[in-house]
């Protein structure tokens, strides 16, 4: 599933293409996948364009994990990074620094002093 499919079916703000949408997702038998990155880009729409607040993003896509159709990369790295997110956390970085450790990482170098104090000696500037 694509980003502006999934901000469609959350912003409900096109009648028509949420009825495309809703037509899609009732297909029997039908699975769709939603990559962490139409997460991430969803994210970035849904508080810039629509300026939804972090709480309202964190309650929107916890909904989507009962979607009994749609599959997620990892649904407990998504469930860990909404946590995250409810916490100020920014939703991309949680999920950076999950699928870094996912990978075996032993760091992450960042800038972002957000990802430092959030893991500590796992996030690390590069010197």
């Amino acid at each position: 599933m694509d980003t502006n499919v999934l901000v469609r079916y959350l912003a409900q703000d096109d009648e028509a293409q949420l009825r495309a949408v809703l037509t899609l997702l009732l297909k029997k038998g039908a699975t769709f996948f939603v990559p962490d990155l139409v997460l991430i880009e969803a994210d970035w729409v849904l508080t810039t364009v629509y300026q939804w607040t972090a709480e309202e993003i964190a309650e929107a896509f916890g909904r989507l994990l009962s979607v009994h159709n749609l599959l997620f990369e990892n649904e407990g790295r998504i469930r860990a990074a909404l946590r995250a997110l409810r916490q100020g956390a920014d939703l991309s970085d949680e999920l950076i620094v999950d699928r870094c450790r996912e990978m075996g990482c032993k760091t992450v170098a960042t800038f972002d002093k957000g990802i430092i104090k959030r893991h500590p000696g796992f996030a690390v500037i590069p010197k």
